[in-house]
């Protein structure tokens, strides 16, 4: 216990669970930076069987702690459970016997890596009369305004703080925040989401911005396009939609057959490759939906469009909408989808 508890934490985690009798107390312990933790607050009491897990207070460094009152430190099926939710958003998971004497480490307590601030000459260089997209791009206009909308963009990287950013038409607004972003991901090792309002956008950045970075900034770096599980066709609701008659009686009567036809011989089955824009209402008559998919019980599982890889390569991805475990090999450029 001493090389991962102060004695500070640990008789407060001792008087803590002394008070309730020897009952199970969840606590949320802080670290120096280092895994150590200085200092605990209990933030729920159960009974000697369980306690409620409050995780909303957590966040990146810190550990949860509670005490196993039977001194029996092996991880509950529960606890595997809880601990495998935080571990993924960088929080640790210890469990001690009420004396605080001993402790089982389910999830070592992480260590915030050190962030490697952008520099705003390097963010210049690349947007300049005489930069890297001047001399690399023909025809490349610069614009005051998008050096400008970039330094914001990495200021707000830099100090972990919000920007919210207007620009006119034509200032470049997607490369101005495309180039700190992938710089930002590449020094640091993070992941970046963009998060657009139409798929139209998305289709922009994935095929033309994002590869012109790609080619011009000397950054090595992966992106992928993730669209939502109701862009893409259900097969069990098109054979469903084959047994009811009576829908193609309606005024969606022809976009109900286009979209059927269309079904019958398209490989990703996503709404954009479609020759039209449906209705929503049609739409959601023949669309993924995640409450109402019965996974591998579905009779068409094996030949689901969400599931597997569209391009070929003959991977399925993983359960929960993971990648393609092929991206980036045999050619596949799929992405994720969720």
């Amino acid at each position: 216990m001493d090389r991962h508890f102060s004695e500070n934490a640990r008789i407060a985690m001792r008087d803590a669970i002394a008070e309730t009798a020897g009952n199970e107390v969840f606590f949320l312990g802080h670290t120096d930076g280092t895994g150590f933790v200085t200092s605990v607050e209990p933030l729920a009491r159960g009974n000697r069987d369980m306690v409620a897990a409050i995780v909303v207070t957590t966040s990146c460094g810190d550990v949860v702690i509670h005490n196993h009152p039977s001194g029996n430190l092996t991880p509950s099926q529960a606890d595997i459970e809880i601990a495998s939710i935080l571990g993924n958003q960088g929080v640790g998971f210890i469990i001690i016997d009420n004396r605080a004497e001993r402790s089982y480490i389910a999830v070592t307590p992480f260590i915030p890596q050190e962030l490697h601030k952008l520099d705003y000459p390097d963010i210049e260089s690349f947007y300049a009369r005489e930069g890297i997209l001047a001399s690399s791009l023909k025809g490349y206009e610069f614009r005051e305004e998008q050096i400008r909308m970039a330094f914001l963009a990495t200021e707000a990287f830099n100090e972990d703080k919000i920007a919210l950013i207007e620009a006119g038409t034509g200032t470049g607004k997607s490369l101005a925040y495309l180039f700190p972003a992938v710089l930002w991901a590449a020094r640091n090792k993070e992941r970046i989401v963009i998060s657009t309002n139409t798929i139209n956008l998305q289709e922009q950045l994935i095929r033309k911005d994002i590869p012109l970075i790609q080619r011009h900034s000397g950054i090595n770096f992966k992106a992928v396009l993730v669209k939502g599980r109701s862009n893409y066709i259900c097969k069990r609701k098109v054979l469903g939609i084959h047994q009811e008659p009576a829908l193609f009686q309606d005024e969606f009567a022809e976009e109900l057959k286009a979209i059927l036809a269309w079904s019958e011989k398209t490989v990703e089955g996503c709404r954009n490759d479609l020759s039209f824009l449906p209705r929503q209402e049609t739409w959601e008559e023949l669309c993924c939906e995640a409450d109402q998919c019965s996974r591998i019980k579905c009779p068409h599982y094996a030949g689901c469009v969400f599931l597997w890889c569209p391009k070929g390569c003959g991977e399925r991805r993983p359960a929960g909408g993971k990648s393609c475990p092929a991206y980036g090999r045999r050619g596949c450029q799929t992405g994720s989808r969720l």
